[in-house]
Formats: structure tokens, C-alpha cells, sequence
């Protein structure tokens, strides 16, 4: 019997590739053949080859935001894309296409969608980009990460599974919150945020004196790490603790009883699965600002808080933060989760594209 064949696309930042990855993953733990397709120079590039799946590389551009020539430009990489993806997809013959946004999945999703191959799309974000929102019409079935992205599409497609996460993610033995930790985590993306580090630092001393059992970790990204690490040393012991990055964030989040910390797609979902209350800080982006969007859908919820950026941050954020540290005031937040969890995204996402090639849908 014929091995079932997957081809998934996407990348450019890591808010698109970790949620394909975590996908083919389980594609391949059943027993599929995974290919990719990304760009020679987005997060894909690496990350995709380092986890052993085979990688191929189209040449394409990106239209928003873009001068005239280089739209001009991006739209000859997009024709001479969907050429080689027509040749790709006809050589290969994938049973499906998965695409995860980003303007590199265009060419393949239209090449499958030309050839008929069943084309389905993964939306991580609340707030819909532009790409998926043109291969919306052209997709079979929208898996999507927040039930507001239905908005950009027909709802005869959309299926709410939760954005898909590493495994760990959906064992309930691993998280049990507990409010009383008083385990304070903040995160600034994988480079880190300089104004939220230099707000944490300004209020630092008082929140540890106000909480004496408190512990913080702070991952402060590489750029500021050295600064950070000039600042503050180790006057606070082993009750600040502070890494340019982290790779076991999953065990982080289970000791956590706050998270402060950008609101990108990936970081909202595995809070909404960790069921550990935030304050996010959305960075800020002209037009389609999906952190912001992604920040206020959970704060709605009651599961968090939202500080923008702008004038008085830093005494905004240390008000926030001290009000909200309290086990009573965390608990409370944390029930606020229940609304917005869709239970395993991996098994829904994969159970669906089988049901694809088994004709039972």
C-alpha cells in the first residue's frame, strides 16, 4: 500500500513554522510522508531540516506594504512559484496540502488547488493576514487557532481546533496552575522586548518586597541580556533569575502564576492550554496588528490583562502587576480560559486531513 503524502507550506517567522512543525510531527508519528516547502531564507530554512523532514525551497515576494517595483517584482516570483509548484505537486502526488500562512505559501496552495489537490489551511492568529485570506476561498477547510478568524471566512469551512502545540502541551498530567506559586514569568518573544525589560527592572524591588515567597525568570532575549545582566547582577539571589532565552518554556509555564509577555499567536495559545493568567503587552504594528486583536480576545475572557505600550508603560505595567499578583486575583483569572480551549489540536487537525483521504467527509 502507498504511503499517504503531505505536503505543508508556510514560514517566514516562527509563529507560522512551530505550529506547522508540531502538524507534521504528527502527521509522521502516523505514519505519513511529510514534505515542506518554505522559502531559503525564513525560520523554516533551519528549523525544518534540523527536525528531518525534507525541504524544498520556492521563490516568491511579498505585496503588502511594498513599493510599486518590488510588487511588480513579487508578482513574477509568484507566477514563476506556481509554475514550480505545478511541476513540484505533479511529481510528487500528495494526497493533501496544508498551508500555515505567510506569503511563501501562496504559489503551492494555488498549485494544488489548480491540480485538485484537497487544499486545506492552518490560521494561528485572530486577526487574518492577507495570504490566507485570499487561499481561504480556494481551501477545502480552515483549521483555526481563535474562533474570531471565522470572520474572514465562508464558516462552512472553518473548523475551531485551537492552535496546534508540541505534544507536552496536551498531557493534563503536566499542568496543574496553581495560583499560589507566586512563580512570576516574562517573556519578550525569542529576541526578547527592551521596554518591557526596562519596565521589569523599575519595578523589580518592589514587587519582591511586597511578595517574599515570589520568584521571577526572565527571558530578556540576546540583545539585552548584557545590559540587563550590568544593571542588576545578582543582587536578588536565586529569587530573579534572568536567561537570554529558554528552550524548556513548557516547564516554565507549569510553575508560572503569571506570565507577562508579548500576545503573538503561539504564546496566547499554549497560556490558553497552560491555563496560566498574563498581562500581555501586544507589540504594536501599523495596519494588521494581530497581537493587539489576540490580546484583547483572552483579556475579554477575564483570563488577562492588556498593557499597550506608550506613555506611563512602565508605572502602568508595575500597577497592573502588583494588583493582579495576589493567589485570590490569579485563580479567578485562570477560570477564564475555560471558554476558549478546543482540546487537542493535533489529533483534531490530523484526524480531519484522514478523513480526507478516506473519504468519509
Amino acid at each position: 500500500m502507498n504511503q499517504n503524502k503531505i505536503v505543508i507550506t508556510g514560514g517566514g517567522t516562527g509563529g507560522h513554522v512551530f505550529p506547522a512543525l508540531a502538524i507534521a510531527e504528527e502527521m509522521r508519528a502516523r505514519h505519513w510522508l511529510v514534505q515542506y516547502v518554505g522559502t531559503a531564507h525564513g525560520m523554516e530554512s533551519k528549523l525544518v531540516p534540523d527536525a528531518n523532514f525534507p525541504f524544498f525551497t520556492v521563490k516568491t515576494g511579498a505585496i503588502k506594504n511594498q513599493s510599486i517595483l518590488k510588487i511588480i517584482f513579487s508578482l513574477s516570483d509568484l507566477v514563476l512559484g506556481i509554475l514550480w509548484g505545478i511541476r513540484f505537486l505533479f511529481r510528487e502526488k500528495p494526497n493533501v496540502v496544508l498551508g500555515v500562512g505567510g506569503y511563501v505559501s501562496v504559489p503551492i496552495c494555488i498549485a494544488a488547488f489548480l491540480l485538485r489537490v484537497p487544499l486545506f489551511l492552518q490560521e494561528q492568529n485572530s486577526s487574518v493576514g492577507i495570504a490566507n485570506r485570499f487561499l481561504g476561498r480556494l481551501a477545502s477547510k480552515v483549521f483555526l487557532g481563535f474562533p474570531d478568524a471565522a470572520a474572514y471566512f465562508s464558516l462552512n469551512k472553518c473548523i475551531n481546533t485551537g492552535n496546534p502545540l508540541r505534544s507536552i502541551f496536551y498531557q493534563p498530567q503536566f499542568f496543574s496552575y496553581r495560583a499560589d506559586n507566586q512563580f512570576l514569568l516574562i517573556l519578550g518573544g525569542s529576541q526578547g522586548s527592551k521596554v518591557i525589560n526596562e519596565a521589569v527592572v523599575t519595578f523589580l524591588p518592589t514587587l519582591l518586597a511586597r511578595f517574599p515567597e515570589a520568584q521571577v525568570f526572565h527571558q530578556t532575549g540576546k540583545k539585552d541580556f548584557e545590559s540587563l545582566k550590568a544593571t542588576v547582577g545578582n543582587q536578588y539571589g536565586s529569587r530573579y533569575r534572568y536567561e537570554p532565552f529558554t528552550s524548556d518554556i513548557a516547564a516554565l509555564y507549569a510553575k508560572a502564576s503569571l506570565v507577562i509577555g508579548r500576545s503573538g499567536a503561539l504564546t496566547v495559545s499554549e497560556l490558553i492550554q497552560a491555563g496560566c493568567p498574563a498581562i500581555f503587552v501586544p507589540y504594536p504594528r501599523k495596519g494588521q496588528n494581530d497581537q493587539m486583536t489576540n490580546a484583547y480576545l483572552v483579556a475579554q475572557q477575564g483570563a488577562a490583562k492588556v498593557v499597550e505600550q506608550g506613555e506611563d508603560f512602565s508605572a502602568r505595567l508595575a500597577k497592573t502587576t502588583l494588583e493582579i499578583f495576589e493567589p485570590s486575583v490569579l485563580e479567578g483569572m485562570a477560570k477564564g480560559y475555560g471558554p476558549l480551549r478546543f482540546g487537542n489540536a493535533l489529533s483534531t487537525i490530523a484526524d480531519e486531513i484522514q478523513a480526507q483521504v478516506d473519504g468519509t467527509v
